[in-house]
């Protein structure tokens, strides 16, 4: 089956995590109906969620008073997913755990995603990520 279909466009989503969990499975629907290979749905799921619970917690304070956007499209040899949110980035609050679970998002989003680009800005953050869906031909 060749992936593609209609894209996935998602606006004025409010950062709490109960409307974060929706899009999440809405994402999630989208991802397996467009056709793309069961392994790569479970990234592109894993990363854009983590991406979203980030914007949360860094642009929004974990208050749930933001709104963010998610746009995705699948083309003939990748996925790509842009999340846009409206906030000011916050920078991590060090954690005084010598072993803490937190500080790992990024690190989460570059292992999940083939490309992953995070641009700050003034009117907010955009995280674009990026999955190939046909494999690198060895030369």
């Amino acid at each position: 089956m060749q992936p593609g279909g209609t894209p996935l466009s998602c606006r004025d989503v409010v950062a709490e995590p109960g409307a974060l969990r929706a899009l999440r499975h809405r994402l999630t629907a989208w991802v397996r109906a467009a056709g793309v290979p069961e392994d790569r749905a479970q990234d592109i799921v894993l990363a854009s969620y983590e991406a979203l619970a980030n914007v949360a917690d860094h642009a929004y304070g974990g208050d749930g008073r933001g709104l963010l956007d998610l746009e995705a499209v699948v083309r003939p040899d990748r996925v790509e997913v842009v999340i846009t949110d409206h906030g000011h980035w916050r920078a991590p609050v060090d954690d005084p755990n010598p072993v803490s679970l937190r500080g790992r998002g990024l690190l989460l989003l570059r292992a999940s995603a083939d490309h992953a680009d995070i641009t700050p800005g003034a009117d907010g953050t955009v995280v674009t990520l990026g999955w190939n869906l046909i494999p690198a031909r060895s030369h």
